[in-house]
């Protein structure tokens, strides 16, 4: 021990100072690894020619990430017969391929082996706590090439589970009218799903929220359709903070048409308002915002009507502003980690840097200059999906999953 403090120069001192000098190394060394860039390796790539790429998400609990896999109509080298063409495994009913070639498509794809599963026809897809089941809507009518996606291409839409046990898809709620979409496990037992119906001329979005109970499929509202200066309120994300549930709202606040009117932007819980972000016009807070592990809110205040307008990182404890950090980074758009831990953004140049919000340093990620199209997280900031433009293939999506540290 003695020869161990004389190298770094502890011998001759007393034990208080010796105690005192270990500290001060220990926190030169915690204070080192504090102040390193975030570190990213690329864990997995998934692309396929002539095909979108959409509402990726992580599992919480598996190598795994599920997807939706569209035919994107611009690669005329696609035909019927390779529809699932790439798959490792096709759970798609046969005899209907034929004709949903343009239906949306859930994937299952594990990143270790890059198996690839075509689970079936429908949207936004969400794994249960221990990713054994994927819950999503399923996409009731077939589309075709030309369809827009308007309201009326979701009427019927149900909300479906797929148990990765029997490899075999349930329906577990059905639409009253209109359609239902983006489905959240709240926990093993209660799953969340929204309500739609048409918002806005023929657009289509979600306007209440409501739980069914897994085992005995009962149904309970979480909100009512609310509707003000004859619009409706417009239903966000839902969230499980501090293990309670919560989601944004859109409430309009004018009468102004459409989405060109001003909104109140609020997240909440029950009835209480966990946040008030203010009256602006219709800006999705997806990416926004996030609670860190102290419970404060960190929110990234960037979407402005002024581009020249100065961006700010707000900390809330409560309704208390406890910091505002100014935003250096000139980037076109943004997005926060799931625990706030990080921001990533893309310059107008496409290029793609992750910053640790705790010190502001930066990595450059090195991807193609391509578009950004999705940022997904998973629960603890350790991994990231990104889906860009194919760097070479027109009318192809491609997907990569990051890991940080």
């Amino acid at each position: 021990m003695k020869k161990r403090l004389k190298k770094i120069g502890l011998d001759g001192m007393g034990m208080n100072n010796k105690h005192l000098c270990l500290s001060m190394i220990l926190w030169a060394a915690s204070t080192s690894l504090f102040g390193q860039s975030p570190r990213v390796e690329k864990i997995a790539e998934w692309s396929q020619q002539g095909y979108y790429i959409l509402n990726p998400v992580l599992s919480p609990a598996t190598n795994e990430l599920a997807f939706v896999r569209r035919l994107s109509g611009k690669d005329s080298s696609r035909e019927a017969q390779d529809f699932t063409a790439g798959a490792t495994v096709s759970y798609l009913p046969g005899a209907e391929i034929s004709r949903r070639l343009y239906d949306p498509v859930i994937c299952l794809f594990q990143t270790d082996n890059r198996q690839l599963s075509l689970l079936d026809f429908g949207w936004s897809p969400a794994f249960s706590p221990n990713a054994n089941r994927i819950a999503y809507a399923g996409q009731a009518s077939p589309l075709e090439k030309q369809d827009r996606l308007y309201a009326d291409s979701y009427t019927g839409n149900n909300i479906k589970i797929f148990d990765k046990a029997t490899h075999r898809s349930g329906e577990v709620a059905q639409p009253g009218v209109n359609y239902l979409l983006e489905p959240f496990f709240a926990d093993s037992l209660h799953l969340i799903y929204k309500l739609g119906a048409r918002v806005n001329g023929p657009y289509g979005a979600g306007i209440s929220f409501n739980e069914v109970n897994l085992k005995t499929r009962s149904v309970r509202p979480i909100s009512l359709p609310t509707i003000k200066f004859f619009q409706y309120s417009l239903a966000g994300k839902a969230y499980l903070i501090n293990k309670r549930l919560a989601y944004t709202l859109y409430s309009p606040a004018d009468s102004g048409s459409g989405m060109t009117g001003l909104y109140s932007h609020l997240l909440i819980s029950n009835k209480d308002t966990l946040h008030n972000f203010g009256v602006k016009k219709f800006k999705i807070l997806d990416n926004k915002f996030a609670y860190n592990r102290e419970n404060q809110l960190l929110y990234l205040d960037d979407q402005h009507f002024m581009a020249e307008d100065s961006n700010y990182l707000l900390v809330y404890k409560g309704d208390r502003l406890e910091d505002r950090k100014v935003i250096d980074f000139k980037y076109s758009r943004a997005a926060l980690s799931s625990t706030g831990k990080y921001m990533l953004y893309i310059t107008d140049a496409f290029d793609i840097y992750l910053v640790n919000l705790r010190n502001f340093r930066e990595t450059k990620i090195a991807l193609p200059a391509r578009n950004l199209h999705a940022v997904v997280w998973n629960e603890n900031d350790t991994k990231v999906a990104l889906v860009q433009d194919h760097e070479s293939q027109a009318g192809t999506d491609k997907i990569y999953v990051l890991g940080v540290n």
